[in-house]
């Protein structure tokens, strides 16, 4: 898919592979990328994309910089054991007592200087995310935050990045098929609705950019209300 014909597709919600599609199970775990999937205007059901390998290389490539299998394998890792990050908890704690919130990340984050700014960055983009996103009702409290964390974000994008490596031929296709398995699975250790995973996707999205969460807002009332859409009558994950 061109430049423009991308642009084009953009206006066109929900694309999908009527000749090589997936069904059931297999289905369920390829949604896990169906955010960033909606974002590249890339197919929602099937391994392939659908997108031109100059799309796919520059996304992986040049935004992820990945040019290898290792690189492919080291990253994907990656975006599975993020939320494990068992400082996050330090940061959420500080978040809860904002009065005391310096001498819990001191006593509780790493001393290295940068693994620290990192965790109070995090900790100060969350004072500004958290309330926009109760706000915009995508989020009910910091509470529903704690639970689900950005797993989504994470997951999601590691479902489709997957795909994306698999395309090149950095990973084969029972690589992508367990890979997708597993981020399935560990997913629902955080989200137990597809509403949530979309609403974690759009937190992590939030984090990383700051207020501008229209678009991940209308892709996911896309994905969860349109009828084409293959999360249309899916509830739970």
């Amino acid at each position: 898919m061109g430049f423009f014909s991308k642009i084009l597709n953009s206006f066109k919600s929900i694309r999908l592979n009527d000749k090589n599609r997936v069904n059931g199970y297999l289905l369920d775990h390829l949604l896990v990328g169906s955010m960033y999937a909606e974002q590249q205007s890339a197919y929602l059901n099937s391994y392939e994309t659908g997108l031109n390998k100059s799309d796919i290389t520059k996304l992986v490539v040049t935004y992820w910089g990945i040019t290898d299998k290792n690189q492919a394998v080291e990253t994907l890792q990656s975006l599975h054991t993020r939320n494990q990050d068992k400082n996050l908890d330090a940061v959420y704690k500080a978040f809860e007592n904002p009065e005391n919130y310096v001498d819990l990340l001191k006593s509780n984050l790493p001393d290295e200087k940068d693994d620290f700014e990192y965790y109070l960055d995090l900790f100060r983009q969350l004072r500004n995310v958290v309330p926009l996103l109760t706000e915009q009702k995508i989020i009910t409290d910091f509470a529903q935050l704690k639970r689900t964390k950005d797993s989504g974000w994470n997951y999601g994008r590691g479902v489709f990045l997957a795909r994306c490596c698999h395309e090149l031929g950095y990973i084969s296709e029972k690589e992508l098929i367990e890979y997708l398995e597993k981020s399935h699975r560990e997913l629902k250790q955080y989200c137990s609705t597809w509403k949530e995973y979309t609403a974690s996707y759009i937190v992590g999205r939030a984090i990383w950019s700051g207020d501008y969460n229209n678009g991940m807002i209308q892709i996911a009332d896309d994905l969860l209300n349109n009828s084409k859409s293959p999360l249309k009558n899916r509830m739970y994950l």
